[in-house]
C-alpha cells in the first residue's frame, strides 16, 4: 500500500459510493464508461458505486477515478477523504483530519527505510526511462535489476509504481509522470516479507492486489486459471530481492516454472515481470542451481551504479537549508554520488545548520555512519 494514511470520515460528509456516483452523473459518465476508461472490471466499479464495497482498497484507484472524472483539487480530495484517504499534499479539509495526520510532516532526507514519495527520489533518469521505453508497447517484457545492497532498487521500484499516477503539481519541477498511457495496474512482492515466501500467501496477495477472485484453495493450478480467465489489464508485478524467493522451500521449481510460463504463455502478453536482485539472472542460477527457465525470460538487464553528478546535485539542492559550496563538493567526494550515504551526509549536514553548529564535527559523524557502506565506494 502506497497511502499515507487511512482517515475518519466526517459522520456528515456522503460516503465514497454515493460520491462517486453524483460525480459520475454530473459528468454523464456511466460505470460501463468509467470501467473502461480505467481498464477495470465492470463489476469492480458497479460494487464501488452501489456501496456493496465500502471503498476501494488502494488509494490510487481513487486518484485514476479522479483523473478520469476530470476533478478538480477540491472534488478529488473530497473523494479521497470520502474512501478513507489522506488528500493529495495534505491540502484539503485539514480540520477533518486527525491531529496525528495534519502534523505530519516529510524529512527533506530519509535513512533506511526506501524512498516512497516520488517527489523525494532522485536520479536514475537514464534507468527509469529504459524501463518505461520496455513497457510502452505490448507485449509486455521482463526487466532485471541489479544493485548492490542499498543502491536504491527499492525505492526505484516505489517510484516506478507511484510516479505514474501522481499528480504533476505533487512532483517536482523536471519530474515527468506521462511515461506510459494510463491504464496499468501494478503488483508490489516483497521476498522479504516472510508471507511472500509461502506459495499460497503469494499467489493470494497477487490475486487481491489485482481486484481478482481468491480460489479455495489459493494453489498455483488455481491461481493460473483465475489470471487466464480475469486479466484484462496491463500488469506490471514487482519482485523485490527475488534472492529471498529463491531461498524460500515452498517456492519450488514448479512454481518457479509456472511464473515463466504466465509470463510467456498466458494473460495475452499483458504480464511484465521486473524483479531485483544483487546478482544477474544468469549468476542467480548459477548461485542457486537453479535450472528453471524462469529467469531467462528476463531480456533486459539494468545496472545501479552511483548517480550522475547533477543527479547528486539535486539531491543535495534539495535541502530546506543551502549548503555552503564547499561542503556541497566534500559530500559528492565523500559519497561516491550512492543515494543512500548522499541522504546520511546531507542529513548530518542539515542537522548542523539547523543547530548552528559552525564546528566540523558534523563530518566525523557522519564519517562514521558511512563505515558499514564502504562496501558501495569500494566498487
Amino acid at each position: 500500500m502506497t497511502n499515507l494514511s487511512i482517515i475518519s470520515r466526517p459522520a456528515d460528509n456522503p460516503n465514497f459510493a454515493q460520491l462517486l456516483t453524483r460525480y459520475m452523473q454530473q459528468m454523464d459518465v456511466s460505470v460501463t464508461q468509467l470501467a473502461k476508461g480505467l481498464n477495470l472490471r465492470r463489476e469492480t466499479l458497479a460494487r464501488w458505486s452501489n456501496g456493496k464495497v465500502l471503498r476501494p482498497r488502494q488509494r490510487k484507484d481513487v486518484l485514476r477515478c479522479a483523473v478520469y472524472l476530470g476533478l478538480n483539487a477540491q472534488q478529488r480530495d473530497e473523494l479521497l477523504i470520502a474512501a478513507g484517504f489522506a488528500p493529495e499534499g495534505m491540502s484539503a479539509s485539514m480540520s477533518d483530519l486527525p491531529i496525528s495526520l495534519t502534523a505530519l510532516n516529510w524529512s527533506p532526507f530519509i535513512i533506511g527505510p526506501p524512498i516512497t514519495e516520488p517527489s523525494q527520489f532522485f536520479g536514475r533518469n537514464y534507468v527509469v526511462k529504459r524501463i518505461f521505453d520496455v513497457w510502452r508497447c505490448m507485449p509486455l517484457q521482463h526487466i532485471a535489476v541489479v544493485g548492490l545492497k542499498r543502491s536504491g532498487k527499492t525505492s526505484l521500484l516505489h517510484y516506478l509504481r507511484r510516479v505514474i499516477e501522481t499528480p504533476k503539481e505533487q512532483l517536482r519541477n523536471n519530474q515527468r509522470n506521462d511515461w506510459l498511457s494510463p491504464g496499468y495496474q501494478w503488483v508490489f512482492v516483497d521476498f522479504q516479507d516472510p508471507r511472500m515466501c509461502y506459495q499460497e500467501s503469494l499467489l493470494r496477495h497477487i490475486l487481491v492486489e489485482l481486484d481478482l477472485p481468491v480460489p479455495e484453495p489459493c494453489d498455483l493450478v488455481s491461481f493460473m486459471e483465475i489470471i487466464d480467465g480475469y486479466l484484462e489489464i496491463p500488469t506490471l508485478v514487482l519482485l523485490d530481492e527475488i534472492g529471498a524467493g529463491l531461498e524460500a522451500p515452498e517456492l519450488d521449481e514448479q512454481f518457479w516454472w509456472g511464473l515463466r510460463s504466465l509470463g510467456s504463455n498466458h494473460a495475452g502478453g499483458k504480464i511484465g515481470f521486473l524483479m531485483t536482485a544483487h546478482q544477474s539472472p544468469e549468476e542467480l542460477m548459477v548461485d542457486h542451481h537453479s535450472p528453471s527457465p524462469f529467469f531467462n525470460i528476463f531480456g533486459h538487464v539494468f545496472y545501479l551504479d552511483e548517480l550522475e553528478e547533477s543527479e547528486a546535485l539535486d539531491l543535495i539542492n534539495s535541502s530546506p537549508l543551502p549548503f555552503p559550496e564547499h561542503d556541497i563538493a566534500w559530500i559528492l567526494e565523500q559519497s561516491g554520488r550512492w543515494p543512500a550515504l548522499l541522504q546520511i551526509l546531507c542529513h548530518s549536514r542539515l542537522t548542523a545548520l539547523e543547530e548552528n553548529n559552525q564546528t566540523e564535527r558534523w563530518k566525523k559523524e557522519a564519517m562514521r555512519r558511512l563505515q558499514p557502506y564502504q562496501y558501495l565506494l569500494e566498487q
